[in-house]
C-alpha cells in the first residue's frame, strides 16, 4: 500500500470527488445509538459492538436506495427487522418498530467530521475544482447548505437526481461531463468510505479511488486507504 500512497501528490489532481454519508458527514447520534436507546424503551441494553455488527450485516444486503425503493417506511420496516433477527431479538420486534421510528424521526441529525472544513479548504487553497457525488435523496444540495460546505462544490449529483447509483460509472460520469473533464480522468481522486460503491464504482470509470477507513474495516485494502481526510491530505505533501 505505501506505493500507492506515495503516487497521491496534489500537484498531479485535477479533481477531487467525495461521497458524503461517513466521509464528510456523520449522523449525531449515530444510528446504532439511536438503535439501542429505542432498545433500551423495552428494557434491553444492547452492547454497542453486536448492534454496528447488526447493521453492518443488514446493509451488506439491504442497504437503502434512493434510486429503487419506492416505498421508504416499508423498506424500513423490513430492514429493521432484519435488524433484530442479527441480533437475536425478533421476538421484540412488533413493539420495537415504532420507537425506532420515533427516535430516528426525534433525534436523527447529520453533522461534519470536525476535519471537513480544514480538508476542503487546504483543497480549495490549491485550485483543485471540488464535486460531491453521492448515493443520496434529492436534499443533498440543501442539506450541504445547512452545513455549511455547499459553496465548496463546483457540483453536486445524487443518485436520486442521476437516476443510478454508484457504484454504477454513469453518475461519476454525470459530475465529470459537467465539468468538462473527460480528458483528465486519470487525474480526478474519488474519496469515500465504502469499499464496494466508492473505490470499485470509481475504478470503473478510470477515477482513483481513495478509501476513508475510519474504523479499520480494510486494512487490507487494494486500494490508498487512510484514517481520516486529513491523513490523506498529508501524505500528499
Amino acid at each position: 500500500m505505501a506505493v500507492h500512497q506515495q503516487e497521491l501528490k496534489l500537484c498531479d489532481v485535477k479533481a477531487v470527488f467525495f461521497d458524503f454519508g461517513d466521509t464528510l458527514a456523520t449522523l449525531v447520534p449515530s444510528k446504532e445509538e439511536l438503535f439501542i436507546r429505542a432498545a433500551r424503551s423495552l428494557g434491553m441494553e444492547l452492547e454497542l459492538e453486536a448492534v454496528k455488527r447488526a447493521y453492518q450485516i443488514v446493509d451488506f444486503h439491504s442497504k437503502y436506495s434512493s434510486v429503487h425503493v419506492r416505498d421508504r417506511d416499508g423498506f424500513y420496516h423490513r430492514y429493521n427487522e432484519q435488524l433484530t433477527e442479527a441480533l437475536g431479538i425478533s421476538s421484540y420486534f412488533s413493539r420495537l418498530k415504532l420507537l425506532l421510528v420515533a427516535e430516528f424521526k426525534d433525534h436523527k441529525r447529520w453533522e461534519l467530521f470536525d476535519e471537513v472544513p480544514e480538508a476542503l479548504g487546504r483543497l480549495r487553497e490549491h485550485g483543485i475544482t471540488l464535486a460531491l457525488v453521492a448515493n443520496w435523496d434529492r436534499n443533498l444540495s440543501s442539506l450541504t447548505e445547512v452545513l455549511g460546505i455547499r459553496e465548496a462544490f463546483s457540483t453536486i449529483v445524487s443518485s436520486q437526481d442521476a437516476g443510478v447509483e454508484k457504484p454504477d460509472p454513469t453518475i461519476f460520469l454525470r459530475a465529470v461531463d459537467e465539468l468538462l473533464l473527460s480528458e483528465d480522468l486519470h487525474r480526478i481522486l474519488y474519496v469515500g468510505n465504502e469499499y464496494r460503491a466508492d473505490v470499485l464504482g470509481a475504478r470503473a470509470e478510470g477515477l482513483i479511488p481513495v478509501l476513508i477507513d475510519r474504523c479499520g474495516r480494510y486494512s487490507q485494502a487494494d486500494c490508498p486507504h487512510f484514517a481520516s481526510l486529513l491523513a490523506w491530505l498529508d501524505s500528499t505533501q
